[in-house]
């Protein structure tokens, strides 16, 4: 019975739009709802994920070391400034924690933002290098940023442009293959992920070399998680309440 529904329903909807209803209808099964952010997710079994006894003994390290951990980077004055030590729930005490754990010293996060991210991945470790990219300058979104001009000095820079063209991503290979770390918070638009996807497969192999993925469960991103088969865990419990996954690409990112 419930296969021919959900085929009537795929025949009359498109994907997109049975994701927005689905948004809508989550909305109403709870008593309360009066969360401040609420999204659609789905629960589904975990045994073809491919992990890995090193990945769990970072995680566990890393969780342990952000319980510890107290931030201080950023502006208070600014609204998102609260969310900076909530812990665990949103995850900048533990990518700032996972970047001690490993050791990383050459890091890229994709998506800049207000900068919180970037602050947060180089608070408290020395000899790091983080470099941010971003389709918009740091000064020019639409939001404050919690960045000052002094805090891009040899620790911290910003490179304007799309990771997800070929062209650019290829002029700056380098930075990535040389990179301990990635981070990508980006558009989940189930288009500008899957982009990447392709070029993360042009990196060559490093030893310990990591990807962070968030928000990985948003409906739109679970398709995309699943078909990492890279070493990975979903470490959401310690990480952003949306979805925090690691993913070991030492050995190349496999996707398929």
């Amino acid at each position: 019975m419930n296969y021919f529904v959900i085929k009537i329903l795929k025949r009359i909807f498109n994907l997109n739009s049975l994701r927005k209803i689905y948004s809508l209808l989550s909305r109403c099964v709870l008593k309360d709802n009066q969360i401040r952010h609420l999204e659609p997710s789905i629960i589904y079994s975990k045994e073809c994920s491919n992990t890995t006894p090193e990945l769990i003994e970072i995680i566990a390290e890393a969780a342990k070391l952000a319980s510890q951990t107290t931030l201080h980077c950023g502006k208070k004055n600014l609204p998102d400034s609260r969310y900076l030590n909530v812990f665990p729930g949103e995850h900048y005490r533990f990518i700032n924690s996972l970047v001690k754990t490993i050791n990383a010293k050459k890091i890229v996060e994709i998506g800049t933002f207000t900068g919180m991210g970037a602050l947060s991945l180089k608070e408290g470790s020395n000899d790091v290098l983080v470099t941010t990219y971003d389709i918009i300058k740091w000064n020019n979104i639409i939001f404050p940023s919690h960045f000052k001009s002094s805090d891009f000095d040899e620790s911290l820079k910003q490179i304007i442009g799309d990771l997800s063209q070929d062209y650019f991503f290829d002029k700056n290979l380098n930075i990535l293959n040389e990179a301990d770390l990635i981070f990508m918070d980006a558009p989940k638009d189930n288009i500008f992920e899957y982009k990447m996807a392709k070029q993360f497969q042009k990196l060559k192999n490093k030893n310990k070399k990591f990807l962070i993925l968030d928000d990985i469960l948003f409906v739109n991103m679970i398709d995309f998680w699943r078909n990492i088969k890279s070493p990975k865990i979903d470490a959401t419990s310690f990480g952003h309440f949306t979805g925090t996954g690691i993913v070991d690409i030492s050995n190349g990112f496999l996707f398929y």
